[in-house]
């Protein structure tokens, strides 16, 4: 790991730690940057949001800002529906992987643009 990447991981779990979608950040630099396989990437990312997550939950959970009930049904969902999708992940070919990332990374993307600009019209009505 070379200074640079050092640099970067403190940069994307500071993101992190601000509910920015780091996970997205991370995967884009070690596959452009680094050269990593999609799902090497994808696995270390994983394994980074872990931590990252978990430093900045102390946080959010002593301010109360975590809905423990809603949190409880979104982690019975999404266990089953990660270790599925993961499974998948494995399955497909590795392009595959790559773009519906891509896509997803573009639809949040969107997402977040229109809904600023809508904010903004509301705002001015």
């Amino acid at each position: 790991m070379t200074f640079i990447d050092m640099l970067v991981t403190l940069l994307i779990a500071t993101m992190s730690g601000m509910g920015i979608g780091s996970g997205g950040l991370m995967v884009l630099y070690l596959t452009f940057v680094r050269g990593a396989p999609q799902l090497v990437a994808q696995g270390f990312n994983l394994l980074f949001f872990l931590f990252s997550a978990g430093a900045s939950m102390v946080i959010h959970l002593d301010r109360r800002s975590i809905r423990l009930p809603a949190t409880a049904l979104m982690i019975a969902a999404g266990l089953p529906a990660a270790y599925l999708g993961a499974r998948l992940a494995l399955r497909l070919p590795e392009g595959i992987v790559a773009r519906l990332f891509g896509f997803f990374l573009i639809l949040a993307g969107a997402n977040g643009i229109l809904s600023k600009q809508e904010r903004k019209t509301k705002e001015k009505s």
